[in-house]
């Protein structure tokens, strides 16, 4: 009986305002459609249950808590208590530079002048921070009412993992990526690794790298990925939280995108995020970054 020849499938959706690609090499387009829909659905599932701006989303529930329920124990199901227990750890291995509570100073940004929005965020500064949330065996508890979880940088990578162990669980080889945060599963039907291009930070159409994944996760941040305009000046999508009350974000920024690959597109999203902050903050174990500074200059541990 001749083998059925492995083809390229490719399937995409939008999901988190982003545009998500599943290329997925299979022997028959039954099986890839298979995985790419529940990859679709799950990731929407995800996108439903933690979306920040979203009054029935779980996350909301959490944040909008009555006052009574500061201090107490609020009890949270499995996957929730799994993805807070990954960003804690992690936040501590980068010390402390991914912070889920700004969400506290997300509304901050979208005040009218500069000096309503740095006055906001000096004075919700004091209930930020790894203390202002608690995790316990099955509950969550934050020490006041202003605190609020922001997991806009955690979820969209978290889908990526659980997509990429689908296609594990389906036993095909696929190509993940939602919106340049990538996980690759196997290796193309010819056995060698994927190749994935690094955008240039000041011409995105071009690449300025190409790196190989095989069974890894990428992800790049980057100042001009998200940020917004106050009277002229620029808010960006990540916050340092160290030093909030004299950091002038508006300054010029030498590391202009961070990349990461490890065993997880989570760990490499956190450890992207906190080299935007820090870039001299050291690898974590087992993953490899890329560093561009502002006159391209590339460097990287790879």
């Amino acid at each position: 009986m001749a083998v059925k020849p492995i083809k390229k499938y490719t399937h995409t959706f939008l999901c988190m305002t982003t545009p998500c690609e599943v290329q997925v090499y299979s022997p028959s387009e039954q099986m890839a459609n298979r995985l790419a829909k529940r990859i679709e659905k799950n990731s929407k599932r995800l996108e439903k249950k933690y979306n920040f701006f979203s009054p029935d989303s779980f996350l909301s529930q959490l944040n909008n808590r009555p006052a009574s329920e500061n201090m107490a124990e609020i009890e949270i199901d499995l996957e929730t208590h799994s993805v807070l227990s990954q960003v804690r750890m992690l936040s501590e291995q980068t010390g402390g530079l991914f912070d889920i509570s700004t969400g506290t100073l997300k509304h901050c940004a979208q005040l009218a002048s500069i000096e309503q929005v740095e006055s906001c965020r000096l004075n919700l500064r004091q209930y930020m921070g790894p203390d202002s949330w608690q995790l316990l065996d099955k509950k969550i508890c934050f020490n006041n009412d202003k605190v609020k979880l922001d997991l806009g940088g955690v979820i969209k990578e978290v889908a990526v993992d659980q997509a990429g162990q689908l296609a594990k669980e389906a036993g095909l080889s696929a190509l993940i990526n939602f919106g340049g945060d990538i996980y690759v599963n196997g290796n193309k039907p010819n056995g060698d690794a994927f190749n994935v291009a690094i955008k240039n930070p000041q011409d995105t159409q071009q690449a300025i790298a190409v790196v190989q994944l095989s069974n890894q996760g990428l992800t790049t941040s980057a100042h001009y990925e998200r940020s917004t305009q106050v009277e002229g000046k620029s808010y960006s999508h990540i916050i340092d939280t160290r030093d909030i009350r004299s950091k002038d974000q508006s300054t010029e920024i030498t590391i202009l995108s961070a990349t990461a690959i490890s065993d997880s597109v989570l760990t490499s999203g956190l450890l992207t995020t906190a080299l935007m902050i820090d870039s001299n903050l050291k690898p974590l174990s087992n993953s490899s970054i890329v560093l561009v500074d502002d006159q391209l200059n590339i460097r990287h541990n790879l």
